[in-house]
């Protein structure tokens, strides 16, 4: 220290200042190095990646966390979303001439009208059953290939328009309108159509999969793929006025049809109660007719089994006498006249002369 102070005492003013001057630059010359060494380190966050490319090509992919890289023009960090990120993009062109930017896939009161300009109907498409059906669509995409999405990052959202609407048309137009959206509840609950209501979103998000893995198999890709598929579909205004109308129409022809069915119900009901009746008196008199005939043939019946060794006659005698006796006994006395003119007095059987 000492021969340092003696070395810049001899140098002079000038010289001392000079030396200071350049272990000054010196030394911030040290601080702008290790400042730019350490330049290319990054903090990526948890839902992001980093792609590291040296002297332009892709050296390594880095995941959340510190990113130790060399400073540029060395190595270049690139950050992008994660794989586990999903990113929204709305379908502007759908929706491109219309007041209604933004995208609500809760909101199921939306009407269009159709123009009699075409560039303004964009959003309409034309079903198997010759209908016309307008929707609002949004994508939910993940990045799967970071270098490839990295490389096209600016063609990535319209490339997904216009892959969506063209198997919007695709789909749409192999199938009728009730299979993409209630527009007629009397037949609603087919069980075909229901399914195809249920899968469409499915069925565009796997068409719009299936022409990115073609992209790719040509060496095209994007570096996406769809995870979901929101949309909203809907008639045109004046249609819908139109399926209103047969509605009711449906409705009422269904009430009717039901008052018809709850009459016919009841008529047969009433049918069946006196039917019953009916029947139940007709048993019961047949019944008392049975009665009433096996009363009258008990005492036949009886003598029969009692008489088996009488002849006809005699069973017969026997019958008038036990119905004359009886009669008498009813009777106080019985007058007859007999083949001589004389009036004689029956009395019945114990009375007194």
């Amino acid at each position: 220290m000492s021969e340092t102070a003696e070395d810049l005492r001899e140098v002079g003013p000038w010289g001392q200042a000079a030396t200071l001057s350049f272990r000054f630059l010196f030394l911030l010359t040290w601080l702008i190095v290790a400042g730019w060494f350490v330049s290319n380190f990054h903090q990526i966050p948890p839902d992001s990646q980093a792609v590291v490319m040296r002297f332009g090509t892709v050296a390594r992919i880095g995941g959340s966390g510190l990113l130790l890289a060399w400073p540029r023009p060395i190595e270049q960090v690139i950050v992008l979303p994660g794989p586990a990120r999903q990113m929204q993009m709305p379908i502007r062109q759908f929706n491109e001439y219309s007041s209604m930017n933004s995208f609500n896939a809760a909101d199921t009161s939306r009407s269009y009208e159709l123009s009699a300009n075409p560039r303004y109907n964009g959003g309409f498409l034309l079903t198997g059953d010759m209908s016309v059906v307008h929707l609002d669509a949004q994508l939910v995409y993940q990045i799967t290939d970071p270098v490839a999405y990295m490389v096209s990052t600016e063609h990535v959202e319209p490339a997904l328009e216009r892959l969506l609407i063209a198997s919007a048309v695709s789909i749409a137009g192999s199938r009728d309108l009730d299979s993409i959206l209630v527009a007629r509840p009397e037949i609603a609950s087919q069980g075909s159509q229901a399914a195809q209501r249920e899968r469409l979103r499915a069925d565009l998000m796997d068409a719009v999969n299936r022409r990115l893995d073609g992209l790719a198999g040509q060496g095209a890709g994007l570096g996406v793929s769809i995870s979901r598929v929101d949309l909203v579909p809907s008639i045109p205004a004046g249609a819908k006025y139109s399926f209103d109308a047969v509605l009711v129409v449906s409705q009422n022809a269904e009430a009717s049809v039901a008052n018809a069915h709850t009459k016919a119900e009841v008529t047969a009901q009433d049918a069946d109660a006196e039917s019953d009746q009916i029947a139940a008196s007709a048993i019961a008199d047949a019944e008392e007719l049975v009665t009433a005939a096996t009363t009258q043939t008990a005492t036949i019946a009886a003598l029969s089994h009692q008489t088996q060794d009488m002849s006809r006659g005699m069973q017969l005698t026997k019958l008038y006498y036990d119905r004359v006796r009886s009669l008498l006994k009813q009777a106080g006395s019985v007058e007859v006249l007999d083949n001589k003119g004389t009036v004689r007095a029956i009395l019945p059987e114990g009375a007194s002369q």
